[in-house]
């Protein structure tokens, strides 16, 4: 009897257990218990108590609970810890008071338990040394980073370019290169899509007699798509440019428009592209305009090493004395991401 007695609380105790933990019900009437480990893009990470880890479609669930607390983030940017309780097809309810819940729908979560921001970027370098009847150095060496919360936006990026070659005539070396850059931006999103931002990029390039470039800057922005693999951003906004020329030795300072955008894709596990433009414009004389632009592949190695070949433009329509209005820059290098 004692122990027909402990068997049936063994067996009600595992029954309840069973019960217990997150549960996903779909629209097709099925269900599946266990853990909700994370939602994003669209896309939930569920760890199922019979099917382990699998992928689940938001947009073939009807609702969900959590049995504990979960980092919810909405559309509309509100970040916060909260126990998920089923509701009516399509929507949550959702409340730190549990007396006070409040429904809130599928569509306008956007993460669950989203990764903590970090900064993820690469390093790209590259060089070419030749001895012979030609002697000639070059080197380049390129940096950008970047930090992703659910509300803002950080990104850091530099440049250095660096070429020395021989003249066989003379037989005397000349800098044929030697130019650098840092930028910084700050975008907060004060809606899922659009963010407000502020920038800043210094330049200088010995060679187009450029001692100093500075252009700060303020507008908005619109995030059409942002993806694992796949990210595009459009800019627009006004900059304060202020430029410093060694021959001859002057200073031009003038307010400007700004339209920028960024395009990034994934097309396979190996290879990635992208494209930047940033167009400047002189508010007062239309004719006084900078664009830089750039486009290149990157094909990877290994898990963190990569190959990048890139294509760049630099315009300035109004240059130094005896200075050419355009560079063209074709890079070969070899990075490494964090």
């Amino acid at each position: 009897m004692k122990s027909n007695l402990w068997c049936g609380v063994t067996f009600g105790c595992l029954i309840a257990s069973w019960g217990l933990g997150d549960e996903v019900m779909f629209k097709s009437g099925d269900r599946l218990t266990g853990t909700v480990k994370a939602v994003a893009d669209g896309k939930m990470t569920f760890n199922s108590v019979v099917a382990g880890t699998v992928t689940l479609k938001m947009a073939d669930i009807k609702t969900f609970s959590t049995d504990t607390p979960v980092d919810l983030a909405l559309t509309n940017g509100v970040v916060s810890k909260q126990k998920v309780a089923a509701d009516a097809d399509g929507r949550v309810a959702v409340s730190a008071d549990a007396a006070q819940p409040k429904t809130v729908a599928l569509a306008d979560i956007t993460k669950i338990n989203p990764a903590k921001p970090k900064w993820v970027g690469a390093i790209v370098a590259g060089a070419v040394l030749m001895r012979g009847n030609t002697e000639s150095s070059s080197a380049n060496i390129g940096a950008d980073a970047v930090r992703r919360t659910q509300t803002d936006r950080t990104s850091l990026g530099a440049g250095y370019y660096y070429a020395n070659q021989r003249d066989n005539d003379t037989r005397q070396n000349s800098t044929s290169a030697d130019e650098w850059f840092a930028k910084g931006k700050y975008d907060y999103f004060f809606y899922e899509k659009v963010y407000a931002y502020g920038n800043i990029k210094y330049e200088m390039d010995r060679i187009a007699d450029l001692d100093r470039r500075v252009a700060p800057g303020a507008g908005f922005g619109y995030q059409w798509a942002e993806r694992p693999d796949y990210n595009f951003f459009t800019e627009g906004g006004f900059s304060y440019v202020n430029e410093k020329y060694t021959d001859p030795d002057e200073t031009r300072s003038y307010a400007a428009a700004r339209l920028a955008y960024h395009l990034d894709k994934t097309f396979n596990s190996h290879v990635k592209g992208f494209h930047n433009l940033e167009f400047i414009p002189d508010i007062e004389e239309i004719q006084a305009v900078l664009v830089d632009t750039d486009v290149g592949l990157r094909a990877a190695m290994t898990e963190r090493m990569f190959v990048e070949a890139k294509a760049q433009m630099a315009y300035n329509s109004q240059p130094a004395d005896n200075r050419e209005k355009k560079d063209l820059r074709y890079t070969l290098g070899v990075g490494w991401t964090f």
